[in-house]
């Protein structure tokens, strides 16, 4: 690419602007940007790498008035006038890509030409590009695209109803989920942690390599929807079988009214709960955060995840009043809730977290739930 040849001493300089950063060094963007190397060879298309060109105030004039073409600024012969202003990242790894494979190479980049008479105005254009964009916030980021994913989510999960964030409507009955707490679940399971707080900006750069890598690996939103619709199933199960108001005749409870769960369609009202559940998942499916699993171990944890929750369904669905009760175990459930913290949020979507990768474990063969609430 003759382009990174032009711009190699302005990217040995840093970009060739004061105040561009280097090529970063940290282990996790190491990681990315091999990540990135790779893809390279296989053909991606990367956003255009953004080029300043410093020329004289003579020949700007005759270029803003269309005196002179942008070829003959010639400027393959002035290498030392071109500077970086976005995109240091991605030309390391071009470059490195070169170095490894001469045909990429000899493919087309995509490259942004930025002309000034100075130096200050790109500087300029360089903190607008760079340091005048806010944190990554990977909320705002996904809900960009999430009106896609929703639609995706709506074709591929036909048991629930999404409720849209403008939309008034409270849950009803199981299944039904706000398409806001739907982006939180979603990046729970590719970060594989129930520690993602939507309300801050996720900046943790573990957080976002973390789910980068799960989304490089894997059909990342096809498994969210089968491990939706797992939950889904079973958190509509419930609310048809688990209710109170029709066992009380068959069987003597205690009900506290300050109890969080009371019937089935409780359980996974929860958003906590719904957290623990998916981010359960994306560590049993995926893997512990930092580790890199093939494709095929991937498919054999998930069809195991899949079918502990198949069993569980079974028992849900051949107890009788009495007996779903004394297997959902809510009682034990509640008991548990009512340990006060300071970060209450947290400690429940711990809880579930942990209840449910105990729930993996026993492969769903348990005589009640009882012993997976017990466990944090």
């Amino acid at each position: 690419m003759i382009i990174l040849k032009l711009v190699e001493n302005a990217y040995k300089n840093r970009g060739g602007i004061s105040g561009q950063r280097e090529a970063l060094k940290q282990k996790t963007a190491i990681s990315i940007r091999n990540r990135m190397i790779a893809d390279i060879k296989e053909g991606t298309i990367l956003p255009p790498i953004v080029v300043g060109i410093v020329i004289d105030e003579v020949k700007y004039k005759k270029l803003e008035s269309k005196e002179i073409n942008f070829e003959e600024l010639e400027i393959e012969k002035n290498a030392e006038l071109l500077s970086i202003i976005d995109g240091m990242q991605r030309t390391t790894a071009l470059m490195k890509a070169c170095s490894e494979n001469d045909s990429v190479g000899e493919r087309e980049l995509r490259v942004e030409y930025w002309i000034s008479d100075n130096n200050n105005s790109l500087l300029y254009r360089m903190l607008v590009l760079n340091t005048g964009q806010v944190p990554w916030n990977v909320r705002r980021q996904i809900e960009v695209i999430f009106s896609g994913i929703i639609k995706e989510i709506k074709n591929k999960v036909d048991c629930i109803a999404v409720l849209q964030i403008e939309d008034s409507a409270r849950r009803k009955k199981g299944g039904q989920y706000q398409a806001s707490e739907l982006v939180e679940l979603f990046l729970a399971f590719g970060a594989r942690t129930w520690k993602v707080n939507t309300k801050e900006k996720l900046t943790d750069e573990f957080t976002r390599h973390d789910f980068l890598q799960s989304s490089g690996e894997i059909d990342l939103i096809d498994m969210f929807c089968e491990i939706l619709k797992c939950m889904a199933e079973i958190d509509i199960l419930l609310d048809e079988k688990y209710k109170i108001s029709e066992a009380k005749e068959e069987v003597e409870i205690e009900i506290n009214q300050n109890d969080k769960f009371k019937n089935g369609k409780d359980l996974f009202a929860s958003q906590p709960a719904r957290i623990g559940f998916v981010a359960a998942a994306g560590e049993k499916i995926i893997g512990r955060p930092g580790e890199e699993r093939s494709a095929e171990k991937i498919k054999c944890a998930k069809n195991d995840f899949l079918q502990t929750f198949e069993t569980i369904k079974e028992s849900i669905e051949e107890k009788k009043a009495e007996e779903l009760i004394e297997y959902i175990d809510f009682s034990t459930l509640n008991q548990k809730m009512e340990r006060r913290t300071t970060k209450v949020g947290d400690y429940e979507r711990e809880l579930f977290y942990e209840a449910f990768k105990v729930a993996v474990d026993e492969k769903g063969k348990m005589d009640n739930l009882g012993i997976c609430w017990r466990t944090f």
